[in-house]
This record gives structure tokens, C-alpha cells and sequence, in this order.
């Protein structure tokens, strides 16, 4: 699959997003100096070893795609040099002076040339000389603050997370700061706060957590989950929010109500992670561990708890189901022509719950008969029939994790089903209430592009889903939270540009 190449602009910088298919790498360029016009960042090849294994075999080959769109798109007259190991693209001017070779320059043109660019050093100097005392007097009049540049819009920095009430997000923004003389973000910091989205419908709350961050020292952050009473996150150091208030909760607060417990378990939030429903903290040896008590944040010993759930990204069909079990005896799943004539045909044996795979084929929802095995774990087919003629491209059953049977609900007794509402670049994510007769109750459109869909975050009352608006033509997708109301089909979006 051939990426996407997204360019954005913000003054003297912006953003670069290399897009194919669910999975997204975001750079920035700046403008350089000398005969660099423009320096781009994609991430290290360690970096991207840590937040896009996907895309590490094809390094080369990403990098050098994104350097000829960017040269294609916006640098006709530049070159491209690509560092890969530090993820680095340097744009070059090809030459002095475009388009006419250097031996065409008559003495008479060079003259004329240095009396152009004497000039205009000259104006610049005065032009500078001006400002500085226009900004000196600035300065004196109404002080520093006048100076400063406003901040970007803030973007959501890594995964979100749900918890049993909100749904949460990092953000990350650029600070307020002055201007950039020399186009080279020296003055350029970034801030990290919080997004909540109340799962009840009520307003979003963005609670500001740390600012003054240099380079990429946020690149570490993440969100570790909720113990019931406080979220807990890694913001360059070890931060909560109580859920009741939106308080935030800091080291100091810790300290606090452990004054017997070493100061050095709160420092490094790297061994810690929420394990059974409390926040665990790790020495880096594994020689000891604690456990924080939710609602008292009392620290206690506990034997150390070893959690890979940070370096776990479920796959989008680790929450697809293709059909199910509903009773004994009867089977309720979503297939198309093809796979009734292969996997699903009489004789066919399947398992209580058969996955789903993300293959661009319009499915039926079809009703079959089966008996089990002497075991009772698969089951082989009977008959197998489309309900009617309704086709739904890209369809599969949404359940809440791998291996799971298909998410039930009551009243009638149905399942969710998603889909995609047409086929190329413009189709987008629909979600549906199903009964088990096969009759749609409901239908709503996310208004998610479905292939740029990143995140399947299902509930048992609501169910959400985190992805990008489709792509309109040199523009940035906006990305988005909607979520579902699995009874009513009710939808809410909110925008993770903050």
C-alpha cells in the first residue's frame, strides 16, 4: 500500500503525517538556514521501534516517500538528504540560482546581482534596527508579555484510554514563546495536559498538567489506567486526576501520606503500571514492589507484579467477531459469497466464536444450524443461508476483546455490528443495532473515515471508537472520539484537537 503524505503549516513549522491505511507516523518540519530551506523529522529508528513496529522493515522506503512528496508537493527546486538512523530529511537548494545555469551569468548580471543583495542587507539591517526599537519600547510600555507567540492547537499525544466513565487522552501543545528569530524552534517548548470525556454525555474537561517541556522529553508519556477514584499517567514524571473533582494528584501529594516511604518510589514512573486495579510501582531490579491503596493512596508491600500491558497494542480485529454461537444448535454470523462457499459451508466445522478479518467484502447476515463435537468446542455446520439480501461491506459483529463472543444486548436480544458505508476513500465507519432474527433496528454513521480508524473501545452501555475524519486534499484529518449509545444508536463526537 502506497502512503499517504499529509503536510500542515504553522508560521515557521508544522507537521508532517505519513498516513497507510489505520496506522500513522507523525514528523515535523522547521525552516533551516544557509542552503537548508527546510529540516524534517520523522522519529529515530529507535523510536520508531518502540511506537511503530509496523512500519520498521519499510524505514527506508517511509522515509524516502515522505522526502519526494514534501520535494513534489512544496520544494520543487530543493533536493532531498535522508539520515536514517536519526529519522532526519534535509531540504537543499539545488543551486544559486534556479532554473539558470551558472555559467549563463554575464559579469554585467553579477554585478546587478550584488548590488540587489547589498541592498537589500542594507534595508534588512535598518528594517531590523527598527524593529528591535519598536520592541524595546514594547517592552518598556507594556512588558515582556507582548512578546510572546501564541500556542498551537493541542493534538493527542499516544493511544486513549477508557476507563468505567470517561474516556481519556494526553494532549500535547505548543507553550506560548517568543518569537523565532533564527526559524530553528530554540524557544519552542511543549505542554502536556489531560483530556476527560465524560461517558454520561456532559462536558469534556481539559485539566493542564506540565509545561516547559524541551526537545522530545515527552516522548515517554502514557496513560496507565484508572484505579476507580484516579487516573494515573506518565507526564514526564508521575501525575493522577482524581476522577471525582478533576483534582491533580502529584508526587508531593504521595509524600504527604507516606512520610515513612523513601521519596525515591515516586521519582520514575517507569516501573509503574495499574495492575489488579491499583497503581504498582517496581524497583528497577524487581527486588521490590508497593501497591497504592485507591482511596487512601496509602503505599503498602506487596510482591513485585511483572505487567506488558504498556508494550500491548490490540489489533482492530482483536474486537471483530464473524458469527457465534448463539444457542445450542444455531449459529448467527455475517459472511459473504465467498466464505459461505469455503469456510462456512455445510460440513464446515467452526468454533463457539469465529474472528473476523478486515478484508473489503460485502457480507450477509446469515442464520445456520450445527451440532457440536464430542468435546463441545467446535461445531460442524448443518445449513448455512443469508437472512435476506441486505449486503454490508466489510461488516463483522463488535464484541469487547479477542476470543469473546460477539457483545449481547438485551431487549431484544441482539449484537452491534460495524460496517463501511461504501467502498474507496469516502467511506466511513457505520455501527448498527442487529437482532438476532436479522432485523436492523438502528443504523448511525460515525462519521470516521474506516480506514483511518485507530482505536475500538467498546462498552457494555456505550461503545467508542477513536479515528480521523476522511481525507479531503492537502488537509490534515481532524481526529476524533465518538462514541454509541448501544441501545439507542446515540452519537456524541469530540475533537482531540485541543
Amino acid at each position: 500500500m502506497e502512503g499517504i503524505v499529509t503536510i500542515t503549516e504553522n508560521g515557521r513549522e508544522g507537521r508532517i503525517q505519513y498516513s497507510e491505511g489505520p496506522n500513522t507516523i507523525t514528523g515535523y518540519w522547521e525552516f533551516g538556514g544557509g542552503d537548508v530551506v527546510a529540516i524534517i523529522s520523522m522519529g529515530t529508528a529507535q523510536e520508531w521501534q518502540r511506537t511503530q513496529a509496523w512500519a520498521v522493515e519499510r524505514r527506508a522506503a517511509i522515509l524516502r516517500r515522505v522526502a519526494e512528496e514534501v520535494v513534489a508537493k512544496r520544494a520543487p527546486t530543493c533536493t532531498a538528504e535522508i539520515d536514517d538512523a536519526r529519522g532526519a530529511i534535509l531540504l537543499r537548494q539545488k543551486g544559486p540560482t534556479p532554473n539558470v545555469p551558472v555559467e549563463t551569468v554575464t559579469p554585467e548580471a553579477k554585478a546587478a546581482i550584488f548590488t540587489r543583495r547589498y541592498t537589500n542587507i542594507k534595508a534588512m539591517v535598518g528594517i531590523g534596527v527598527l524593529i528591535i526599537a519598536l520592541i524595546a519600547g514594547s517592552i518598556l510600555w507594556v512588558g515582556k508579555k507582548v512578546l510572546l507567540t501564541a500556542p498551537a492547537s493541542g493534538v493527542p499525544l499516544g493511544l486513549c484510554v477508557r476507563t468505567d466513565t470517561h474516556i481519556a487522552s494526553l494532549i500535547q501543545s505548543n507553550d506560548p514563546h517568543l518569537p523565532e528569530i533564527s526559524g530553528r524552534g530554540g524557544n519552542t517548548t511543549t505542554s502536556i495536559s489531560i483530556l476527560l470525556i465524560p461517558l454520561d454525555g456532559s462536558r469534556p474537561h481539559v485539566i493542564p498538567i506540565v509545561d516547559g517541556i524541551s526537545g522530545n522529553g515527552y516522548s515517554l508519556a502514557r496513560i496507565m489506567g484508572s484505579d476507580g477514584h484516579t487516573l494515573w499517567f506518565d507526564a514526564t514524571g508521575l501525575f493522577g486526576v482524581r476522577l471525582s473533582d478533576y483534582g491533580l494528584v502529584t508526587p508531593a501529594d504521595l509524600r504527604k501520606v507516606n512520610t515513612s516511604v523513601d521519596p525515591g518510589w515516586w521519582e520514575d514512573p517507569r516501573g509503574m503500571d495499574i495492575v489488579d486495579g491499583r497503581l504498582h510501582m517496581i524497583r528497577d531490579d524487581r527486588s521490590a514492589a508497593m501497591d497504592v491503596d485507591p482511596s487512601t493512596w496509602k503505599a503498602v508491600s506487596v510482591a513485585p507484579k511483572i505487567s506488558n500491558v504498556r508494550f500491548q497494542r490490540p489489533s482492530l480485529t482483536d474486537f471483530m467477531a464473524a458469527g457465534f454461537i448463539t444457542v445450542p444448535g444455531q449459529w448467527f454470523g455475517v459472511h459473504s459469497y465467498e466464505e459461505l462457499e469455503s469456510g462456512f459451508k455445510p460440513g464446515k466445522w467452526v468454533r463457539i466464536v469465529e474472528n473476523a478479518d478486515d478484508a473489503k467484502q460485502l457480507r450477509r447476515l446469515c442464520y445456520g444450524e450445527t451440532e457440536a463435537s464430542s468435546e463441545g468446542d467446535h461445531h460442524r455446520i448443518r445449513s448455512m443461508a443469508p437472512v435476506n439480501d441486505a449486503q454490508y461491506l466489510n461488516a463483522a459483529f463488535l464484541r469487547m476483546q479477542d476470543k469473546m463472543a460477539p457483545l449481547r444486548l438485551a431487549d431484544p436480544d441482539g449484537v452491534l455490528m460495524m460496517f463501511t458505508s461504501a467502498p474507496g476513500l469516502q467511506g466511513t465507519l457505520m455501527i448498527a443495532r442487529v437482532d438476532l432474527e436479522g432485523k436492523v433496528l438502528w443504523t448511525t454513521d460515525t462519521g470516521l473515515d474506516r480506514f483511518g480508524l485507530q482505536q475500538i473501545l467498546p462498552g457494555t452501555h456505550a461503545s467508542a471508537v477513536v479515528g480521523t475524519r476522511p481525507p479531503i486534499p492537502d488537509k490534515l484529518s481532524e481526529p476524533l472520539v465518538v462514541w454509541v449509545d448501544n441501545n439507542s444508536g446515540r452519537l456524541t463526537s469530540h475533537s482531540l484537537w485541543r
